[in-house]
């Protein structure tokens, strides 16, 4: 077998030498994966050139290796010295002429002896900066196992480019950079991973994806970073992923075109979290409504500690985070699995070894929740935009079933019976999504023997009549309120000050407060609330109230007319 042997340049101060001889052995162990794939990881650094006889200085030997090397990696903590930076730079103009070597810099985040602090912290600061104004970007790591795992997950993504196009320059899909060579236009790096990664999970189930990657890459190898293909790439998949999820895709990638500011970094770190919240909450809801059917059909129960982590979902005053849903997840899906029930989204038993303590998907999970901090703190960089759309890239590929599925608003229906016919019924519906016209959340009608659920929003794959009922956890607040158009809301907490329920908008996550106005009091004439707009409002809404504290009784077996339980102490997973 031939080997495509791979340079790995890396340079570091001595203070990070533990590090380095760590990443050593972690390339060594790599190799006896990717050596069965006829792939060699060379590494090049200083301790290699000890005994090298040269007439010039050492380290004008260690920059000329640069030049034949395809990545370069920079490690840096309390400070840069100068020859480390002399490296960054040689691979930097390196780069603008070949295309190569591609360069990471991972700046390490860790507790440090404030007395080993000196004046040449100042020469990291200034570095920071100094890159920044190049256009690269730069990420953090907090330990050697977190430079490993966010290295091998970089790894992964560039190999199959590197050995399929050998004497192409290399373009990774989730690198740290957005250098190019001189003879290329500056380029907005934003979306390139998430398109590139997404495109290529979905094709199996998307012929368009498929017919797109087969055309794309035998026209351009490097397709993600040019418009005339990344911009149909990610209209499939805003196309492809179900209904909330491809608008929530489509938002984020309109943010990515937007010129650079600090505003447009905080929205797009936002939205990637939001992204990959919406896409375990859609999850989440579509198991705890098959529980609550289940619940009506079967005769079984469920422990006090998953009792009560359902129930904080039902009353908790403020809306789960990211890890919170995931607790959820891992909760309802050993619920399902512990009481033999199928599942409503039967692609979740492929999901539950990825909820296994230090997945791949919950370090993603876990990295995203953390987004939080850089933006309560704006101390975001560019460097932490990429990295959280690699991880909801990651988030994404796990979930790429999703892509499967469809959801449409089921607004009203007309009966219509002729004599000695069969009955048929006359739906008005919003499919949700983006469909093959562009066109966000279409309104329209359909002609079908069989009834359905009103007001619901429904999650399916197929036909729409064999399907998940979301409702009360995803609203349709205009089909509530007799409006045309969709108004998609997902639940997000209890008010137990007044008994209200807070929902989200997806479009803008702004809330809406849903009370109950008990409008169908006993003794009420209901002439007259069918005959007050607003009462049918009311009682429309009502009906959100009345279903949502219906699914609780029947999840959690809790009423909170009669009383309560004591709350279960249940371990964190985390």
């Amino acid at each position: 077998m031939s080997f495509k042997t791979i340079k790995n340049f890396i340079a570091s101060s001595a203070e990070l030498k533990a590090d380095r001889d760590e990443f050593r052995i972690f390339i060594s162990i790599e190799n006896d994966r990717l050596n069965k794939q006829g792939i060699y990881l060379e590494i090049v650094q200083w301790e290699n050139f000890l005994d090298a006889i040269s007439d010039t200085r050492l380290q004008d030997e260690y920059n000329k290796a640069i030049h034949e090397c395809d990545i370069a990696l920079c490690l840096f903590f309390t400070k840069v010295g100068k020859y480390t930076a002399e490296e960054f730079h040689t691979a930097y103009e390196v780069f603008k002429v070949t295309g190569r070597p591609r360069i990471w810099t991972y700046f390490k985040d860790a507790p440090v002896n404030t007395g080993s602090i000196s004046e040449e912290i100042m020469t990291l600061f200034s570095f920071k900066k100094k890159i920044s104004e190049l256009g690269h970007f730069y990420t953090g790591y907090t330990n050697i196992d977190n430079l490993k795992y966010q290295f091998k997950t970089q790894l992964d993504n560039m190999l199959p480019g590197m050995t399929r196009h050998e004497n192409a320059p290399f373009l990774a899909t989730g690198e740290h950079t957005t250098c190019t060579p001189d003879n290329e236009p500056k380029r907005n790096a934003f979306n390139e991973i998430l398109t590139c990664r997404l495109i290529e999970a979905i094709q199996d189930y998307s012929p368009r994806a498929r017919k797109f990657l087969e055309n794309a890459t035998r026209m351009e190898p490097h397709w993600e970073t040019q418009t005339r293909f990344s911009d149909p790439a990610k209209e499939i998949i805003a196309f492809s992923f179900v209904g909330v999820l491809g608008i929530q895709l489509r938002k984020l990638m309109a943010i990515g075109k937007e010129d650079m500011s600090e505003y447009k970094q905080r929205k797009y770190l936002e939205n990637c979290q939001l992204t990959s919240k919406r896409a375990l909450q859609l999850l989440c809801f579509a198991l705890l409504s098959k529980l609550w059917d289940y619940k009506k059909e079967k005769n079984f129960t469920i422990s006090p500690c998953q009792t009560s982590i359902c129930r904080n979902f039902f009353d908790d005053e403020f809306e789960l985070d990211i890890m919170g849903f995931i607790n959820l997840l891992m909760t309802l899906t050993a619920i399902f699995t512990d009481n033999n029930l199928d599942f409503p989204i039967t692609e979740l038993h492929e999901l539950q070894p990825n909820l296994q303590k230090d997945s791949d998907f919950l370090v993603a999970c876990t990295s995203l929740h953390a987004i939080s901090v850089l933006l309560d703190s704006s101390t975001f960089t560019l460097g932490e935009c990429i990295e959280a759309e690699s991880q909801l890239a990651s988030v994404l590929q796990t979930l790429k079933f999703l892509a499967k599925y469809k959801m449409v608003s089921i607004k009203s229906i007309g009966y219509s019976e002729m004599r000695n016919c069969k009955p048929h019924y006359l739906y008005n519906y919003t499919a949700l999504g983006i469909d093959s016209k562009s066109n966000i959340n279409q309104e329209r009608v359909n002609y079908a023997e069989f009834p359905i659920n009103t007001d619901a929003v429904l999650l399916y794959k197929g036909s729409y009549q064999q399907n998940v009922n979301l409702f009360p956890f995803i609203i349709d607040i205009n089909a509530l309120s007799f409006e045309s158009g969709a108004k998609i809301c997902f639940y997000a907490s209890h008010d137990n000050a007044n008994g209200s329920l807070n929902y989200n908008f997806l479009e803008d996550n702004s809330v809406v407060n849903i009370l109950n106005t008990e409008t169908l009091k006993p003794g009420i004439d209901i002439n007259d609330v069918l005959l007050d707009p607003k009462k049918r409002k009311d009682m429309k809404f009502d009906t959100v109230f009345d279903l949502f504290q219906e699914a609780k009784r029947a999840v959690t077996g809790i009423d909170d007319v009669t009383g309560t339980t004591d709350e279960a102490d249940c371990e964190n997973p985390f």
